[in-house]
Formats: C-alpha cells, structure tokens, sequence
C-alpha cells in the first residue's frame, strides 16, 4: 500500500485553492507539494503530519510544509478552512540585493503551529484567512489579486513575527530515517483501511494486530504513538460518525443504526453515543433528522421527502 500524492486541483496560472472541510471523515496519509494552511473554524481537529499526531483547538492554525505526510482522523462536529497554494506563486518576485533566500527553508523554518505564536500575530493571520475565504468565496472582480496580496502580506508576516522553531534548522532527516517514517504511515494506512472495510464486524485488537503481522503490545504502542488515542477509542470514534451520518440521512429503528454501524447491540450503542454527545442517539435523530427534514421542506415545498 502506498502513501498516495494528492494532485491538488489549481491552475497552474494561479496555483490556489480554498476549501471547508468537515471532520466526519478519515482521510487516509496523502502529500503534495503545495504549502497547506489548516485554520480550525470549529470543534477540535485530530490529524497527523509525519509521524506526529497532533489535536487543533477551535481558532488554532497548522502551516503543513510541501512534501509533508499528513493524514485527518475523523473528527466529529469539527470544521476547518484549508488553504493550498503552491509557491510559484511568488516566483515573479525576485528577493532584492541578489539573497537566494529560499521561500521553502522559511516555511520549514518557521513554527508552523500558531499555539507557539505570539497571540497577536495569530490574529492578525487569522484575519488574513478569513479575508481570503471571503474573497474566493465571493469572487467579486479581482478577487484573484486581491488574495495574492493577502498572500503576499502573509508571507511577510511569517518573515517578520513568526517565531523560528530552532529544532527545524538541525541537518536534514537522513534517508534511513525518511524511510521508517513513510513505513509507519504506511502501515497506518493499513490499518485504516481494514477498519473501513471490517467496522460493521466485530473487530478486536488482537485480530488487527495480527492482520498486520505485530505482537499486540507493539500494534497498541505503534497506534497510540502515533494517532494520540487507543485503537479501541479509534475504532468506537469511527463507528459513532457512522452512526451519526446514519441518523442524520436515514429513518431507521435504533438496532437497525446499532447494526449498520457495527456495533454489537443497542445498549453498547447507546451507551457510547450518550457518553460521546450528551443525548441518547434517538433524541439525536428526532432533533437533527426533523430539522433537516422541515429545512429542506422549506426550501422545497414540492419535494418527494
């Protein structure tokens, strides 16, 4: 299985792209080489780059260099604004008195978490993102110049008010190194994926861990290091968003979610999606279900619901 590279969709006469996502889905240990920008507009983010994994708070921002492996693990009730540029972008722009200062090293060289920030150099970025999503949201006339001067000013404030992480400036990962860390994506890919293709299954720790070739300590060690929960907790995580989507799209008893979701009976399902939401799964369905019903009803008098 192969880390797979993601060809972002931009054009290559402006090479951007904004987009909201939502946290309700896996998204499997991908690269590209365009710069990503994370800005979580909502809810907390749980993601991984390299072989790190990482939780973003509500208002937090990730900077994701190109090149980098990073992955998204369902994060329900979260949203993020995602920013992609690549950085020809700025190749018109010549650094003045002939410095061959690379664009790449200040990105690899920065901090890229803003929760090492100074507060008031995130809001002013934060206030930079949000004028880009309005303007490629909006697209009024010259939108595109517009955001590649917000662009622009963001770039300098990374030169100037970002702080340097000291630990990114130490030689370059050697290639054993590179290696071991792509390994171990790739392995979480793997297991990923056989959760996708079994949840509906009863799935136990051992039976994963043996599909993968591994003792069951070094699989629980390997997972907890590097996605910052338990398989157990994933796996219940994963069955929950499930669960919900069902109940947001469907009218079906409660077994009948408990079943397609895969868990074993109602009351474990229950019992996990009151302790994960606050309310049972059936006030969850008749309060979101219906909502959506009357919106759409409203928007569609006429419609077959």
């Amino acid at each position: 299985m192969n880390i797979y590279l993601e060809l972002p969709d931009v054009d290559k006469h402006f090479p951007f792209r904004s987009l909201v996502c939502g946290g309700d889905d896996l998204t499997y240990p991908h690269w590209h080489k365009e710069i990503e920008i994370i800005y979580v507009t909502k809810g907390r983010l749980n993601l991984g780059i390299n072989d790190t994994p990482i939780r973003m708070e509500q208002g937090e921002i990730q900077f994701i260099n190109g090149g980098d492996v990073h992955y998204f693990l369902a994060s329900p009730e979260s949203e993020r604004f995602v920013i992609q540029f690549d950085l020809g972008l700025f190749q018109e722009v010549a650094a003045p008195g002939g410095n061959e200062y690379s664009l790449r090293d200040l990105f690899t060289e920065m901090e890229q978490s803003s929760s090492s920030w100074p507060e008031a150099v995130a809001t002013k970025v934060i206030g930079l993102l949000e004028s880009i999503y309005e303007e490629d949201t909006q697209r009024r006339e010259g939108y595109a110049y517009l955001i590649k001067a917000r662009l622009f000013e963001l770039l300098t404030v990374i030169m100037r008010e970002v702080p340097k992480n000291r630990s990114n400036r130490g030689p370059k990962f050697s290639e054993d190194t590179q290696i071991q860390s792509r390994e171990t994506l790739e392995r979480l890919e793997r297991i990923f994926i056989y959760v996708e293709q079994h949840y509906q299954e009863p799935i136990t720790l051992n039976e994963v861990a043996g599909h993968m070739g591994f003792s069951p300590y070094y699989f629980t060690k390997l997972f907890k290091k590097n996605t910052g929960m338990t398989f157990v907790a994933f796996l219940n995580e994963y069955r929950l968003n499930k669960a919900k989507w069902i109940l947001l799209n469907q009218n079906l008893p409660m077994s009948a979610v408990a079943e397609a979701a895969g868990f074993g009976s109602v009351k474990t399902f229950h019992h996990f999606f009151k302790e994960a939401t606050g309310i049972s799964p059936l006030k969850y369905h008749k309060t979101i279900f219906r909502n959506n019903r009357a919106r759409l009803q409203e928007e569609s008098p006429s419609a077959d619901l």
